[in-house]
């Protein structure tokens, strides 16, 4: 067989999705860890993530979202009917409008530098200049988004999976080298870790930090432009779209504003109690540290099997009667439930060793890198909700429900800035505490995933019946028992073995034995006592995870993964995460092409914190 058959195939889809998933996770990873050992926990380092969020929210809200929830679904009828003119018609006219409005967005960024760097909260002059430097040097990231949107988009239209995947692994690439560039400079002036940093940085490493990660952004789209000559459509700059497209494009563009506005101002929310409560390094532990390792189950659980879900449920949702959907609906979503819990008590039983690792390589505030633990078993009980809010809002997308998804995932993301900042005046009543914002951002986290998620089931139920959600309850129920004894049990080996080693190669050894532990049980407890839910999937054999593709190029099979996981997470900027914007994208794709459209999403910038998540979205840098 053909490796070209062999891609195309639902098998081999699925272990693409899985493998490219995987790979841009850790590598995401591995850029977080370099980042906390380069920059750290530092006023340069609360500096940056500040600086670097702002271009991320101010793309998510202008673009982000038209773009995903335009671009694959205006194309996709042309394509269909080998109208090869008009798809690069349509391609230049929105890559003309994105460039036109986000160089002047960028324009007016760069512009308002200072009167924006007053906002950031920060202690000192050279940290408020530092933080505008940032600023004017990241207004360049907006057009640079915008670009690797559009070319990401016009090749998953075309189901052409790869680069899109892949792009994000080569941003993060390059913003490493960035990070390990700095740090030898830092190191090469005899210049230490800790407050006052930006004070005495040597010459150029401000400069370098600043460029690099804009590189990074520019790496996502100009990898494309290739691949999207080869695909046969011819760009331009151009602002007309032929007949008849401009308005429904406008309409798409409008559809999920909501969700979108309210996961930004969530976003907003989360870096701002960070630095007014937190003060120095808050910012950066929370989405350095405590997003990363947050993300880093869910993706390589939660997100494949929703991923490689979507395609079927969308081809369900269009037979005759639905035919099929129900069902499906209910056994892939008791899948993802299992995958979630499986995540959510992995983190909790690993906190100590994760954290461990920080504490190894972090430079900084040695006593916040300690309360990272703590922070992350709170945040943990999110990862249920958080799986439900990605795979049920495309089950909803499936049955052009989106707005529906989009009201519940709103509400999820109202509670996450109101209960952030309710429990920030409870714990941190009086003069700045970093660890104590951590661990009241991470309640306000783990609340909000809850209640979007449940909202989320309520509209699933009420959109496609009882039947859709069958069975739920019983795993469920399960899932709680399994999970939290899983969680006991995993943190007693993890404190077991770090008790006996010490070390990164004891922390690893500790978290290894520690979620194995927890993969053991909680699929144990789901084979005993909720059996249905293994048989159902195993019935479906390729079925959750079936994707067709056509493989139009080598790689072709990737589907969008773990994107939308960085783009809903608050406090993180939607770096290359295509996060938020999921929503929106998949309800445009499976209106488009139902039975095997695969939907963008929106990320983070290479350096901010994680949106949420998935590598297929090209700001999605692996966070």
């Amino acid at each position: 067989m053909s490796r070209r058959a062999v891609l195309s195939g639902l098998a081999g889809a699925a272990a693409l999705i899985s493998a490219v998933t995987v790979v841009s996770r850790l590598l995401g990873f591995a850029r977080n860890l370099v980042f906390n050992n380069a920059v750290g926990l530092t006023d340069v380092g609360d500096a940056y993530n500040w600086a670097n969020t702002l271009p991320n929210v101010l793309f998510e809200v202008a673009a982000g979202g038209a773009l995903a929830g335009a671009l694959i679904p205006v194309i996709a009828g042309p394509l269909a009917r080998g109208m090869r003119d008009d798809v690069s018609r349509i391609a230049s006219g929105m890559l003309g409008w994105t460039l036109g409005v986000l160089v002047v967005l960028g324009a007016a960024l760069a512009l308002a530098a200072e009167p924006l760097s007053a906002l950031s909260r920060v202690d000192s002059a050279a940290e408020r200049d530092l933080v505008a430097f940032f600023i004017r040097v990241f207004a360049v990231q907006l057009p640079l988004y915008g670009l690797a949107v559009v070319l990401s988009g016009v090749l998953q239209a075309q189901r052409r999976f790869f680069w899109p995947a892949f792009a994000p692994v080569l941003s993060s690439l390059v913003v490493i080298g960035t990070y390990a560039g700095y740090g030898w400079l830092l190191a090469d002036a005899g210049v230490a870790g800790g407050a006052g940093e930006a004070d005495v940085l040597p010459d150029g490493a401000a400069a370098l930090l600043a460029w690099g990660t804009t590189a990074g952004v520019a790496a996502m789209g100009l990898c494309q432009v290739v691949p999207v000559w080869r695909s046969g459509v011819r760009l331009r700059l151009a602002l007309r779209f032929p007949d008849g497209v401009a308005a429904r494009a406008r309409g798409l563009a409008l559809a999920g504003v909501g969700a979108l506005v309210a996961q930004q101002l969530a976003v907003l929310v989360t870096i701002t109690l960070a630095q007014t409560y937190g003060g120095d390094g808050a910012l950066s532990a929370w989405q350095t540290m405590v997003q990363p390792t947050y993300l880093l189950p869910y993706a390589v659980l939660a997100v494949p099997l929703a991923t490689s879900t979507f395609p079927r449920l969308a081809a369900a949702a269009q037979r005759e009667g639905r035919a099929g959907y129900a069902p499906l609906a209910a056994v892939t979503t008791r899948g993802v439930l299992v995958a979630g819990a499986a995540g959510a008590a992995m983190l909790a039983a690993v906190a100590p060793a994760a954290t461990a690792v920080f504490e190894a390589i972090g430079r900084g505030n040695t006593a916040l890198i300690a309360s990272v633990a703590d922070a992350l078993t709170l945040v943990a009980p999110g990862l249920l909700g958080f799986a439900l809010v990605f795979h049920v809002s495309r089950a909803l997308y499936a049955l052009e429900r989106g707005r529906l998804a989009v009201l519940a995932a709103s509400a999820g993301w109202v509670v996450v800035a109101a209960a952030s900042w309710v429990a920030c005046l409870v714990l941190v009543p009086g003069a700045r505490d970093a660890a104590a914002t951590l661990h009241a951002l991470a309640l306000g986290n783990t609340a909000g995933m809850v209640v979007a998620g449940v909202a989320l089931l309520a509209v699933l139920r009420a959109a496609a019946g009882a039947s859709a959600v069958a069975g739920l309850a019983r795993t469920l129920a399960v899932l709680l028992g399994a999970g939290a004894v899983a969680a006991v049990a995993g943190r007693w080996v993890v404190d077991a073995v770090q008790a006996l080693t010490d070390g990164i190669p004891g922390a690893v050894a500790a978290a290894a034995g520690g979620a194995a532990v927890v993969v053991v049980l909680v699929v144990g407890a789901v084979a005993v006592l909720d059996r249905s839910t293994v048989t159902g999937l195993l019935r479906r054999g390729g079925s959750a995870g079936a994707t067709t593709v056509a493989a139009a190029e080598p790689g072709a099979g990737a589907a969008d993964a773990g994107a939308a996981a960085d783009a809903l997470v608050p406090g993180t900027d939607p770096e290359p995460a295509t996060p938020t914007t999921t929503a929106t994208a998949t309800t445009a794709a499976a209106t488009a092409a139902p039975a095997a459209a695969t939907p963008t999403t929106t990320t983070p910038a290479p350096g901010a914190g994680t949106p949420a998540p998935g590598p297929d979205d090209p700001r999605e840098a692996g966070r």
